[in-house]
């Protein structure tokens, strides 16, 4: 008997909530000239947004999908409602279609096909950023945040057009086979010094798969103490011990560096 309405408790719950309709965001597209391609993106809006006359920050990230939305919605509520270090920001995730061409600057010994960075930061410049300003309530400040192969594409980004964004944040990043073009745009960039305040947050896994000898972490602190000469620069570079690639944790640790 216990089994019994244990059964038919559960089967009500199931039905209940498979008839309830959670909506956490939603997505929109762009059709791209710059990219000649659509682009999906997902969006999520502060819980107060439509009864308030606010404006929010952007937090731009990369790689969009479900997983990684529901991850970061989560920690962005711990931090802006539990915690009440950040504020209140708008999320848009941008979908991928080709990953390899829109995150490579240059040509590697893994990546041989045309290049597509420079246009894909020409798209979140010209296209994306204005319609998301245009759509929604905006301040002025801007997030870049992602990760691996993205995170190169993020750091590539900030060295090129560093006041496109307030701040960045690259999980796992590096320069495989291209440290030497890094370098090159980084001591370009460092040649005229920043006139504002920009942060940058590191993040390195001890127990990567992708850097068995440790040169991703050479590459990345090299970085780190290299941009931090010019004093408007305010650089941390964490590495995480027992974590590997992409620790759980940047993106939370990220955004308490950004706002504390």
């Amino acid at each position: 008997m216990l089994k019994l309405i244990f059964s038919i408790l559960l089967l009500i719950q199931t039905t209940i909530l498979s008839g309830q309709e959670i909506k956490i965001g939603f997505q929109d597209s762009i059709q791209s000239k710059v990219l000649n391609e659509t682009r999906k993106i997902i969006i999520k809006l502060p819980k107060d947004y439509c009864n308030s006359d606010k404006s929010y920050p952007v937090l731009y990230r990369l790689d969009g999908d479900a997983d990684l939305f529901i991850e970061t919605l989560a920690v962005i509520n711990r931090l802006a409602y539990a915690e009440e270090i950040i504020p209140e920001m708008i999320v848009v995730m941008i979908e991928n279609t080709n990953r390899n061409r829109d995150m490579m600057p240059v040509n590697t010994s893994f990546f041989q096909s045309e290049p597509g960075a420079e246009n894909f930061r020409n798209f979140i410049e010209s296209e994306l950023i204005p319609h998301i300003n245009n759509s929604y309530r905006t301040t002025n400040e801007k997030i870049l945040c992602r990760q691996s192969l993205s995170a190169i594409f993020t750091l590539y980004y900030f060295l090129t057009s560093p006041d496109s964004f307030d701040s960045f944040i690259a999980c796992s990043g590096g320069f495989p086979d291209c440290e030497e073009y890094f370098m090159n745009l980084t001591k370009n960039m460092l040649q005229t010094k920043q006139t504002s305040i920009k942060k940058i947050f590191l993040t390195h896994g001890l127990k990567d798969f992708l850097d068995p000898n440790g040169l991703i972490e050479k590459q990345l602190s090299n970085f780190n103490q290299l941009i931090e000469t010019d004093e408007n620069i305010v650089c941390e570079f964490k590495i995480y011990k027992d974590e590997g690639h992409v620790p759980f944790q940047s993106l939370y640790h990220g955004l308490r560096f950004l706002y504390e």
